[in-house]
């Protein structure tokens, strides 16, 4: 709302009226502040940072300015939201608020710009002690972002990859990489993403005994990609073993991200199941044309620390769980989840982003220990 205000003032009278003498003209927007924001109840739960034997994970697609600021956005994808409410200062300020709040060992961003983790969430979140690495997707210029609390944690390695380049280049997906090329019409979708895995080794500063493999990373989003998003989820696997058994044997895994994959699809199944059979309704998600049957497999026992809510992404025309935390049931468990929004929280601005939530996701936070 642009609002005119014109006051005049009498030099020492001491009152002010509307009227067209001595004016001062203000021509900024005047804007609501965000009220209770979807996140202040969290907040509760998170208040002071967890003892040594346990790691508070966070993982959060933060949306991109460079998708937040489109006149598409704008107009289609977000027309519920205040358009100052998509504004990158605003947002900024409100996820800094968001982040600071959960008190976090690790946190794993997706869709960070690089102009937004260098001049706002690097010094912001270096404030409260925590230490950020990030990895730009070329073609989009946003990537990921990793933290870790610097007192918790020392950084022994990190192993950052992009899908397509690793799967030409590295002897690891060699057999992959030959399997792909029966299939060229997907091989070519798959080579041209930019899509990226950052993997980083982390030591215990209390107890050097105990390392962390922690991966982040964001799939391809097509709805119809689910071919896709298998070869990536198999090139992150490989990649994973090769730093968490080959590299440092036996390290427990944390694999965060936005997978652009439900509860019921193949990206899910295969990462939580350990394998995934050649005959999956995934591969053929984009039709017969793009169909490249295999059958693949890791060794990984990977569950969901936070389960498999309604859903960790609410735009108007979608709803859904697409994000996850996944951990190595071996080595970790879950000591708490921290409950979601209500229902009621997130849709009081009808979806998100909102002038109370800064992304059209909702991060995920979960308390684990090691066993």
């Amino acid at each position: 709302v642009g609002l005119r205000l014109k006051l005049r003032c009498t030099p020492g009278d001491g009152e002010q009226r509307y009227g067209p003498a001595l004016e001062v003209e203000s021509t900024g927007p005047v804007e609501a502040g965000p009220g209770a924001c979807t996140f202040d109840a969290r907040h509760l739960y998170t208040k002071k940072v967890c003892g040594h034997g346990s790691v508070r994970a966070v993982s959060y697609n933060i949306l991109a300015d460079t998708y937040a600021q489109t006149e598409f956005s704008r107009t289609v994808l977000y027309p519920y939201c205040a358009p100052y409410a998509l504004e990158i200062d605003y947002r900024q300020n409100l996820l800094k608020k968001e982040l600071a709040g959960y008190s976090a060992d690790l946190i794993c961003l997706q869709e960070v710009d690089k102009s937004v983790f260098v001049d706002s969430l690097a010094p912001a979140l270096d404030a409260f002690g925590l230490e950020g690495s990030f990895r730009i997707k070329e073609k989009q210029h946003e990537g990921l972002a990793t933290f870790y609390r610097r007192d918790k944690f020392s950084l022994l390695s990190q192993h950052d990859i992009v899908f397509s380049e690793a799967l030409l280049s590295e002897p690891l997906h060699k057999e992959l990489c030959e399997q792909l090329a029966k299939y060229p019409l997907v091989q070519e979708k798959v080579l041209q993403r930019s899509s990226v895995l950052q993997v980083l080794v982390l030591q215990s500063t209390t107890d050097p005994s105990r390392k962390l493999c922690v991966a982040n990373t964001h799939l391809y989003w097509h709805p119809k990609g689910g071919n896709i998003r298998l070869i990536q989820i198999a090139v992150a696997m490989s990649h994973i073993k090769h730093v968490a058994c080959d590299l440092y044997p036996r390290i427990p895994v944390v694999f965060c991200g936005d997978f652009n994959s439900t509860p019921s699809s193949g990206a899910y199944s295969f990462i939580s199941s350990g394998g995934i059979a050649e005959d999956h309704e995934d591969w053929v998600s984009n039709g017969e044309e793009e169909r490249c049957s295999m059958s693949l497999s890791h060794p990984f026992k990977l569950q969901s620390a936070c389960g498999e809510p309604a859903y960790t992404n609410y735009v108007g025309g979608f709803h859904g769980c697409l994000d996850y935390i996944f951990i190595d049931r071996n080595a970790l468990e879950v000591e708490q989840v921290i409950p979601l929004p209500s229902h009621e929280e997130i849709t009081s601005h009808q979806a998100l982003p909102s002038v109370s939530h800064p992304s059209d996701h909702i991060a995920l936070i979960c308390d684990l220990k090691w066993k």
